[in-house]
């Protein structure tokens, strides 16, 4: 193997209000701790959030996967019969990874780790044909937009390799949501950590993630 072939390739799908480029610069001390297993490509989400929204980004930079309202809004706590936007951010980001593929895994954050946890049940049912490898979902939780429920049906749970972060401190996503997401997955690894809505890199947090990574990548090797 070439030095490039011998890490793991993992797409990072950002949260809501974010952009690419926003959270790849914030998840520099995440990125470093790992640069010995992976390297790290980030997507933008294909719609634009409404500036008077405020809480994100630049203007430029606040984007989201899908929308829980019309006027092109989303909350995670609010229950919706609304998914603006979402079949094309699948689009978007099956085109993606065909594109600029193969990837080994799928980090995401937040909406964006909600997304990845719903592409994982679409590939389960049969709704998507795609290699997603393995999933690091962060700040993830179960969608509460009604179009959306059918995904957590017990005949859709994942056999994707998932690890699933949860900050019991969350303010925006409440721990009561990301733990509903486990049982979404077969036998993931989940990791709580004491702190809020971000990617923990305390040297407990940073040993778990290395091990899982190390597992993928001697998976990869053994191909």
């Amino acid at each position: 193997m070439s030095a490039s072939t011998e890490k793991l390739k993992i797409l990072c799908l950002h949260g809501y209000r974010q952009s690419a480029q926003g959270f790849r610069e914030k998840t520099g001390s995440f990125r470093k701790s790992l640069k010995k297993f992976a390297d790290f490509v980030f997507l933008d989400a294909p719609h634009k959030v409404c500036a008077e929204q405020g809480g994100g980004e630049d203007n430029d930079q606040c984007l989201g996967w899908w929308f829980s309202r019309e006027d092109n809004y989303y909350r995670a706590v609010e229950y919706s019969d609304i998914h603006k936007g979402f079949s094309q951010s699948v689009e978007h980001v099956c085109k993606f990874i065909r594109e600029q593929g193969p990837f080994d895994g799928v980090l995401a954050f937040s909406q964006g780790a909600c997304f990845l946890s719903l592409l994982c049940a679409m590939k389960k049912c049969g709704e998507l044909d795609l290699d997603l490898g393995f999933v690091m979902l962060f700040a993830a939780f179960r969608s509460r937009c009604s179009p959306h429920a059918k995904y957590y049906s017990p005949d859709h749970v994942s056999s994707v390799p998932a690890l699933l972060c949860i900050g019991e401190g969350d303010e925006v996503i409440p721990l009561e949501m990301g733990n509903e997401l486990i049982e979404c997955f077969n036998d993931p690894v989940v990791l709580h950590h004491p702190g809020g809505h971000f990617l923990p890199t305390q040297p407990e947090q940073r040993k778990v993630y290395q091990n899982f990574l190390e597992e993928r990548l001697a998976v990869k090797k053994a191909q």
